[in-house]
């Protein structure tokens, strides 16, 4: 910490004989009335600010000028270490960013975190590479969560009944509430609070069960995932839950699981299952994935088998797995009514692929299951071994909290005088039949803590603001359970507390600062010296072999006997008789993200539905309920102009009836749904939210019930004629034949007569020429073939660029799961703006990044293909019901003969010496040729000053008022330019981080006597896509090192340029995917559904699917028509 000196006072000889020094007549004259003018100016001890009046400071300067020069050092212990900006402040460099370690709690996990800050004000959000079961990576809503910290809507002070409440007055009343109930131990008090895996909040919350004994304490988290715990509690008789190794499993069922995305604990569980899919060389293994659910999720999008069923069936799915697998069991009664085509054969193969691979398999239940289906699944994975190998039950604390409906019940009897609700939203997002918000205004005190004034704050008497997580002190436990520490970047913009300070204020701590309650949790823990193990938690952003420990468990099937016995059979379902399944929205979660502009513009990732929800209906459900695909598919019937409105979809409007209660919304139909299963997004509809969240969607919740949080049957839709647009980003689904996603089966790359992996040579247009490599090609140096091999067979020399640095980019379509993080990640790192849903609508979304989403089923001719569940495959117009889906990011490609630079007029667009394809913006002056030029149409073009305007200010004109939130502008990042209104931009691979990189790696060489060395190392420069990705299916680097890793990658047999046919030669190249299909499934086709289609569509019969069937296709095999070497590209280019 950087210290203030002291000069030495003179002494009294120096005072005496000295020479005496005066600023002006008045000081010398020492008159009272100058003494008392220089007292005012400068009053003792004006060089020590007050905590409060510090505080005070620091809002202002920030809501003010962004903390920039004037502003003061944000910091992590801010009362020890903030410093006016006038004094250095050790190891601050103005312009360049600090980095602390932190993490983002959600509900019982969180995510470890690297926070970016430039001068105290936190910017950009990485993961922390400390934490080696994520490598570095992030998720979608930790890259979003640091808008919220600068939303200008959510609660700036502490209220009671309307007026404002001083921070000293709401401290006051939380003391005042704890001291009132503590001479009767807390009857008539009640807590009710979100989930958390901190422990200083357990510590705190024990504490509080033995001083108020008689107060509830309740937990409530809309989505639920208390059925693990239970189940497991059951079945092997203690406090334990499980934690899946991904990486170590061969073969995976998933039942109704999305543990890619929507479980908790997906990035650590992404990341495991990523390792499985890498696929290198041709005789490399692969796991296999079996997936039944009702919707369509992430997870379902990689599966290898894919079943779609209703979420009340997967209790009988699983019984009868495994009696298939266990052989006859008592589970077999609970299959009863079990049934979809071809069942048997289904069930068979997959339980044999279980048995042969017996603790090398994984069978997992969705946490939203029944903990029936949960003692199935341990069942099956202690039966089959897998215990301690591909999954560890690891021990915790017994959940003691009350539910939300004991909670309710005590309200209704009138035993709850005082009310305090920690966090969460339940006057929105509770069971309907609770009917909450009338509940909580029943009671007479209700204090209500939180980051918004929501529905919540609308039915309590007070409000006590809450702080951000990067405003906060705090800890928690990842989904492993190590311990992270939370840490504030920035003193509370707003005043805020933290839950802790809540806690120990109502409990009457003598000390209630959360750094100190945290400190003592963390030495408690971890023993020793307490001052070193804190700063090393703290450097670290971890707390060592603080896991959750595991434990030997047996599994007991008596003890699981009473959750079968309450299952009811599963029910036949029609479009008379519908299930409704909730589920998380992709985006904005369960709603608490709901004001999030970055959140609500990123396209779901299945639906590509942004700004909103929508009834997501089955094709089969749409058929019956007389909805034609017309209204609705844009793909299929790009001639019903009057279906679509500029392009976008036209939907009906639905009316959803379940137990009494109705919802209106647009129906959409989604490929791949249960037929008779309707998917409710959750997290849309609020009534009192902020500006971003206004007016998007329908509310869920509405229609759910505290029996059925997760799915019910009984439900009816009914079609109204209004029609209303949704606000897509990708109406088509299909490649239509073309090659734009390389795909291929494991057997049939494993195949000695196949091309193996260099089966994406044998698809498309390349496919016309010969080998890329010829027949020496597997001879040819690893440098040759990263940096020197022609792709696609063009013999025109590259331009010759001149640079230390070639930069490229390769994506592994076999690891992407497309869970969209690399796009905010994006918009973080480059400032790219929101543009709102009516702009949306009119296609003018900004992102750099767009996930493209494709379907495909085979049937791009009429040829009729099985189908397990009966679909009408005989023409194009029906909508598939059962796809293949294949994921792929787009972003600017760098190509090295760009298009859109030849037809620029002003050389606004250019390349630099480092093969860069860079904007100048003051050039541009918006004639959008470049846009129009590019084949991959990943260009934006600022139509309006978005980062200067309000969304609903965009019309007023250049002299009308901007209304920009100032708080929202520290979120900026200072190193990338603001674009203005008729500029255009596109991806830059992230060259500011490249300029920095080279920067501190010539500064670090001129240290080291080696001013000459100025290439960069591989690894050193991370672009913010391949940052944050989970699986590292992004890899950036220098192509003319031939070690690096994208070098490599694109060395490999799999790699392929997108439309490298153009001859434009593109920087960032893709590895084909692959699939590892059962050939004993009777769901098994020899070909990936694309496949099928592109040979139907480009190769009609005979002619040879990816030609190396007979016919011409056999010529390609020989260098015959212009060499495999000759003219080489010295620079890895794609043609």
């Amino acid at each position: 910490m950087k210290r203030k000196f002291h000069h030495p006072a003179p002494s009294e000889n120096e005072l005496k004989h000295g020479p005496k020094y005066w600023r002006s007549l008045g000081e010398l004259a020492a008159t009272p009335g100058f003494k008392d003018q220089l007292a005012r100016e400068f009053p003792e001890g004006a060089d020590s600010i007050e905590g409060v009046d510090r505080r005070h400071f620091m809002k202002i300067m920030a809501a003010s000028f962004a903390l920039g020069g004037v502003g003061l050092a944000g910091c992590r212990r801010p009362e020890a270490h903030i410093m006016p900006f006038g004094k250095s402040v050790e190891g601050v460099i103005p312009g360049l960013p600090l980095y602390f370690a932190t993490a983002m709690p959600l509900r019982k996990s969180a995510i470890p975190l690297l926070a970016e800050t430039h001068q105290g004000r936190p910017t950009k959000i990485e993961g922390n590479p400390s934490y080696t079961p994520h490598g570095g990576a992030s998720s979608l809503l930790a890259q979003a969560s640091v808008l919220d910290l600068y939303d200008p809507d959510r609660a700036r002070a502490h209220t009671q009944n309307g007026a404002t409440l001083t921070g000293a007055a709401a401290k006051d009343l939380l003391a005042a509430l704890g001291k009132d109930n503590a001479a009767n131990g807390g009857a008539g008090l009640a807590f009710l609070a979100g989930e958390s895996s901190s422990p200083t909040r357990a510590r705190l919350v024990a504490k509080l069960r033995k001083q108020f004994p008689k107060a509830i304490w309740a937990e409530y988290e809309p989505l639920q995932d208390e059925p693990p715990v239970a189940a497991a509690k059951a079945a092997f008789g203690r406090a334990v839950k499980p934690v899946y190794r991904f990486g170590k499993a061969k073969r995976i069922v998933s039942v109704d699981a999305d543990f890619l995305h929507a479980e908790s604990g997906s990035l650590y569980y992404a990341r495991d299952f990523a390792k499985g899919r890498k696929v290198v060389k041709r005789d490399d293994p692969m796991n296999r994935l079996y997936v039944a659910e009702s919707a369509f999720t992430l997870t379902g999008s990689m599966a290898d088998h894919r079943l779609r069923l209703a979420s009340s069936h997967m209790l009988a799915f699983s019984a009868a797995l495994a009696n298939k697998v266990m052989g006859a069991s008592p589970l077999d009664v609970l299959s009863q009514g079990l049934d979809f085509p071809r069942r048997d054969e289904w069930l068979k193969a997959c339980a044999e692929d279980l048995l042969a691979h017996r603790g090398e398999c994984l069978v997992v239940a969705g946490a939203h299951q029944p903990a029936a289906v949960h003692a199935i699944a341990y069942a099956l994975n202690s039966f089959l071994g897998n215990i301690g190998h591909t999954v560890d039950f690891v021990e915790i604390d017994a959940n003691e909290a009350s539910s939300i409906s004991d909670l309710a019940a005590a309200i209704k009897a009138g035993s709850v005088h005082s009310l305090v609700v920690l966090g969460g939203n339940p006057a929105y997002n509770a069971p309907a039949d609770l009917d909450w918000a009338a509940l909580q205004k029943s009671v007479s005190n209700v204090i209500r803590y939180g980051y918004y004034v929501d529905e919540t704050s609308q039915a309590a008497g007070t409000h006590i603001a809450a702080t951000h997580y990067l405003e906060s002190w705090g800890d928690a436990r990842t989904v492993d359970g190590t311990v992270v520490p939370v840490q504030p970047m920035i003193l509370p913009l707003f005043g805020g507390l933290t839950e802790l300070e809540v806690l120990a204020l109502i409990l009457g701590e003598a000390n209630t600062d959360p750094y100190t309650l945290v400190h003592s949790t963390i030495t408690s823990l971890a023993g020793g010296d307490a001052e070193v193990v804190f700063k090393q938690f703290l450097h670290d952003g971890i707390l060592a072999d603080s896991a959750y420990p595991v434990v030997n468990v047996k599994y007991d099937l008596k003890g699981v006997g009473a959750l079968f016995k309450s299952t009811p059979a599963p029910e036949s379902l029609s479009a008379s008789n519908v299930e409704v399944r909730f589920a998380a929205d992709h985006k904005v979660d369960d709603g608490r993200f709901n004001n999030n502009g970055w959140l609500q513009e990123c396209p779901d990732p299945i639906t590509k539905i942004t700004w909103e929800n929508a009834i997501l209906v089955s094709p089969r459900l749409a058929k019956e309920l007389g909805f034609s695909p017309t209204e609705s598919a844009i793909q299929v019937a790009r001639v019903h102009l009057a279906d679509s409105d500029r392009g976008m979809e036209m939907a009906p409007v639905g009316e959803l009836t379940i137990n009494g209660r109705t919802l209106r919304g647009p129906v959409h139909i989604q490929p791949g749904l249960s037929n008779y299963t309707i998917v409710l997004p959750v997290g849309y509809g609020r009534t009192v939210t902020g500006r971003i969240g206004e007016g998007s969607g329908f509310n869920a919740y509405s229609v759910r019930t505290a029996i059925s949080p997760a799915f019910a049957t009984g439900a009816t839709l009914r079609l109204t004629d209004e029609r209303v647009r949704l606000a897509s980003t990708q109406e088509h689904w299909s490649m239509e034949g073309r090659d734009l996603v390389r795909e291929a089966n494991l057997d049939e790359v494993q195949d000695p007569s196949s091309a193996g992996l260099g089966y994406v040579e044998k698809i498309g247009l390349e496919a016309h020429s010969p080998p890329i490599y010829g027949e020496s090609g597997e001879k040819l140096p690893l440098a040759v073939k990263a940096t020197e091999t022609p792709r696609g067979n063009s013999l025109y020399e590259s331009p010759n660029y001149t640079g230390t640095h070639q930069w490229g980019m390769s994506i592994d379509l076999n690891t992407c799961i497309g869970c969209n993080a690399c796009v905010v990640a994006c918009q973080a790192e480059n400032n790219i703006p929101i543009v709102g849903r009516d702009q949306t609508l009119r296609g003018r979304q900004m992102h750099w990044i767009r996930l493209d989403r494709y379907y495909s089923d085979g049937r791009a001719d009429s040829r009729a293909m099985a189908d397990l569940f009966g679909g009408e495959r005989s023409g194009n117009r029906d909508i598939p019901e059962d796809p293949q889906v294949s994921l792929q990011p787009i972003a600017c490609m760098q190509c090295e003969l760009a298009p859109c630079e030849t037809v620029c007029p002003v050389n606004a667009t250019v390349h630099d010496e480092e093969g860069l394809n860079v904007m100048a913006y003051n050039r541009c002056i918006g004639t959008r040729y470049c846009a129009n030029n590019c084949p991959y149409k990943v260009r934006r073009f600022n139509y309006f000053d978005w980062n200067d305007r309000e969304l609903d200010k965009l019309y007023l004109g250049p002299v009308g008022p901007q209304g920009m939130p100032e708080l929202l502008k520290m979120v900026k990042n200072p190193e990338v330019s603001i674009r203005m209104r008729g500029v255009m931009e596109k991806c830059t691979y992230c060259v500011q981080r490249i300029e920095n990189g080279k920067i501190q790696h010539k500064v670090k060489m001129a240290k080291a006597g080696r001013p000459g060395d100025v290439e960069v190392p591989d690894g050193t420069i991370k672009v913010a896509c391949q940052q944050v990705c989970p699986t590292d299916a992004i890899v950036f680097g220098n192509i003319l090192d031939p070690e690096s890793e994208v070098s490599k990658a694109k060395a490999r047999e799999q790699d392929y340029a997108l439309l490298g046919y153009l001859n434009i030669r593109p920087r960032t190249t893709y590895l084909g995917k692959l699939r590892n299909p059962n050939p004993h499934m009777p769901d098994y086709h020899k070909l990936p559904f694309s496949r099928q289609e592109n040979a139907a569509k480009n190769h009609p019969a005979g002619h040879g699917e990816g030609h190396g069937e007979g016919s011409h296709g056999e010529s390609h095999k020989t260098e015959g028509h212009h060499g495999s070497v000759a003219g080489q590209n010295r620079f890895g280019g794609l043609s």
